[in-house]
């Protein structure tokens, strides 16, 4: 439910997680260590959905305070494996580069 929707005038995809079920949960890192991730979201286009494609997201400033736009929280105590910081991020309305597109196999025209 993660969109990434194009916006030409910027040149910027805009990744935005409108509802609970389109968070991202149990993202390993991201609770307190991760500066970057993969987001996988439906790439609008157009009006269009192009489908699930791929994102290299910066989630945090240099200072590791999070980006404008991500919000993180830290899933809390786990029975077992308590030393992996697992994170729950969201976005809204978060701008980032064309060049973000993991894009092997695809391109954005």
């Amino acid at each position: 439910q993660t969109t990434a929707t194009w916006e030409p005038s910027s040149g910027c995809f805009i990744i935005h997680s409108p509802t609970t079920l389109s968070q991202k949960y149990w993202i390993t890192n991201s609770a307190v260590h991760a500066q970057w991730c993969v987001v996988f979201a439906q790439l609008l286009m157009g009006g269009k959905n192009q489908g699930i494609h791929g994102f290299l997201v910066r989630i945090r400033n240099d200072d590791m305070t999070p980006c404008k736009g991500v919000t993180i929280y830290d899933m809390g105590h786990k029975i077992g494996c308590n030393g992996v910081d697992n994170g729950q991020l969201s976005f809204k309305q978060y701008a980032v580069p064309r060049e973000a597109l993991l894009n092997a196999f695809s391109e954005a025209a």
